[in-house]
């Protein structure tokens, strides 16, 4: 058995649990998620706002550098069909998504975003944590990505987040004692 039937066989598995109130609660979620548009919004939001300002900005840069390495590099390297194109004749719930489909960049940009909030803001990035599940998981409930698709890419964003906010820390960090504040 290889990983690709392993992947269809959990695909098919979930989609023995589609029913009408989940595919409208699902389709809100991956919609939300379509091209970052979702954590593109949080992202401006938590910089608008003065109290989250440093958290967005987090967030923002995760987000950027998670889409470039997934989205640009990955995915153009591996060039994997999505399970619907591979399958052939499946009836989509949603609209289908172009482009490739290992790894997955709703789970990857979801993963970055949150993971990023959750470094920098416990609460709220718990709240952010579930989306980027509920996101992930639609993406195999619509049949668009392989459970290999969605944990690589969910785990490309989380680590991607962890680099990312580690690297700014330390460019804080050597900036500060580099420029010690000046007493008046």
């Amino acid at each position: 058995m290889t990983v690709t039937d392993i992947d269809f066989a959990i695909l098919d598995a979930i989609g023995r649990i589609h029913n009408e109130v989940l595919t409208f609660i699902l389709k809100i979620f991956t919609t939300a998620a379509d091209n970052g548009y979702l954590w593109i919004g949080v992202c401006l939001l938590l910089i608008i706002i003065p109290r989250t300002r440093k958290t967005g900005l987090y967030a923002a840069a995760a987000l950027a550098f998670v889409f470039i390495l997934n989205d640009i590099v990955i995915k153009n390297l591996v060039t994997r069909d999505r399970p619907f194109i591979q399958r052939g004749g499946v009836e989509l719930l949603i609209k289908p998504p172009g482009g490739y489909s290992f790894p997955s960049g709703h789970s990857a940009a979801s993963f970055a975003t949150a993971t990023a909030i959750f470094i920098k803001s416990r609460r709220l990035g718990i709240l952010c944590l579930i989306a980027a599940f509920i996101i992930a998981f639609s993406r195999l409930y619509f049949f668009v990505h392989f459970p290999t698709d969605v944990l690589v890419g969910s785990l490309l964003g989380a680590v991607g987040a962890i680099a990312v906010c580690a690297v700014i820390d330390k460019l804080i960090s050597k900036q500060n004692a580099q420029c010690p504040p000046t007493e008046e």
